[in-house]
């Protein structure tokens, strides 16, 4: 009897464990922002998240940007344009909102060649994705000071 009692504690205890385990594994699959669609270039898809989500992946990638640098990231928000008063440089941003739509981050992109013509009309919704880089600031000498972007930005249709 003490035999059969122990066969079902440990048929129970590797039953626990698998169940950890699977729900281990769907939790960092999830953490990662990876869903089954994603592009296969995209290292994390902030696409398929909450609008409150990607606000604050967005600002923890402007807080420690080290963490996100070189990273193929994908993301949804506004198009909108800048241009320098001082330069006439043109500007372009994915300008991601909260929930609310009352706090933005905005998220400077260059586009790869033949994007172009895949850009909504400015402040219309549109997905991108690039590789997240991290530059030193052009005019300053604080080693500090740095510029983030999306690089060879790709532009997704609804």
């Amino acid at each position: 009897m003490a035999n059969k009692n122990k066969t079902k504690l440990i048929v129970i205890i590797i039953s626990l464990l698998a169940l950890v385990v699977v729900c281990v594994a769907v939790t960092l699959h999830i953490a990662s922002g990876r869903s089954s669609g994603t592009d296969s270039g995209v290292d994390t898809d902030f696409s398929t998240m909450s609008a409150t989500a990607i606000y604050s992946e967005v600002s923890n990638m402007m807080n420690k940007p080290e963490k996100y640098d070189g990273k193929h990231i994908k993301v949804k928000g506004y198009y909108v344009v800048s241009i320098d008063p001082g330069t006439g440089k043109r500007y372009e941003y994915c300008l991601i909102p909260d929930a609310t739509e009352c706090c933005q981050q905005g998220l400077l992109f260059k586009l790869k060649k033949g994007e172009r013509d895949k850009l909504p009309k400015e402040e219309h919704r549109f997905v991108i994705s690039g590789k997240f880089v991290r530059k030193k600031a052009p005019g300053t000498d604080d080693p500090n000071a740095y510029t983030v972007m999306l690089e060879d930005a790709k532009i997704y249709k609804k």
